[in-house]
């Protein structure tokens, strides 16, 4: 579908109202190899994914021929660009299902590296690798992103290969709904930083900061926290700001 006015972004915005409201959390970790401390290679997920196929019935998600996830009753299970697995969880009603959900995953996840001599770490940065030693995998988009994401953000490539976080999706009711929950999520934005940073390691060193993964988001494509997300935000506000960013994807129909 082509965009051919203003209108359409905000309809789009306008198509999200839900009444019933429910919440989503993707959670990022790191695979290391047990022995070496080094970072889980494509190979290493793919035996992952091959557990979590015999042993618990996730489906695979191919692109091409390379599988690039697992999908279950309305859960997945990706690759980021460095290798993170990410459980992109399903919508649940409160924080007390989404403990459940990621206590379940972890322990799942847990069993697997146990087979495979690998461990999860769950902090916001990679404490141990230089990023020239981190390997990536077959995802087409990444290679997209690889190329051109460090044209407009210096640390753009140590977010997409040495960070893991934590994202929250949020329904809205209406516009105002919209609004109100869109300023306190970016009003808690900073707090939360401070209260949770655990990344103040880079190459076993300190780098200088409690929360280097806010540094380097601070400083990556399309990223950060703009002043206008502490104002007050409407659909076609929201809209203004998409436009004036330039895109980095688009998708052609075959």
């Amino acid at each position: 579908m082509k965009i051919k006015s203003k209108q359409q972004i905000i309809e789009h915005f306008i198509s999200g109202n839900k009444q019933d409201q429910f919440i989503g959390v993707e959670n990022e970790k790191f695979l290391f190899k047990k022995k070496s401390n080094e970072r889980a290679d494509y190979s290493d997920l793919l035996k992952i994914f091959n557990f979590f196929t015999s042993k618990f019935n996730w489906e695979p998600i191919k692109e091409d021929e390379n599988i690039i996830g697992l999908k279950k009753n309305g859960k997945m299970i990706t690759l980021e660009p460095g290798n993170q697995i990410e459980l992109s969880g399903s919508q649940l009603s409160n924080i007390h299902e989404v403990c459940s959900e990621s206590y379940e995953f972890q322990e799942k996840l847990n069993l697997a590296c146990e087979n495979f001599d690998l461990k999860t770490l769950s902090v916001g940065f990679d404490p141990f690798s230089s990023i020239d030693k981190i390997p990536n995998n077959p995802k087409k988009r990444y290679k997209v992103m690889t190329k051109e994401m460090p044209k407009n953000g210096s640390l753009s490539l140590e977010m997409m290969y040495q960070t893991a976080g934590t994202q929250i999706n949020i329904d809205y009711k209406n516009e105002e709904d919209f609004k109100k929950k869109f300023k306190v999520a970016s009003y808690l934005t900073p707090i939360s930083i401070a209260l949770f940073s655990n990344s103040a390691i880079k190459e076993n060193k300190f780098s200088g900061y409690l929360s280097y993964r806010s540094k380097v988001w601070q400083n990556t494509s399309r990223a950060g926290l703009p002043e206008i997300f502490l104002e007050e935000m409407s659909y076609e506000k929201y809209a203004d700001f998409v436009l004036n960013y330039p895109l980095l994807f688009y998708q052609k129909k075959k």
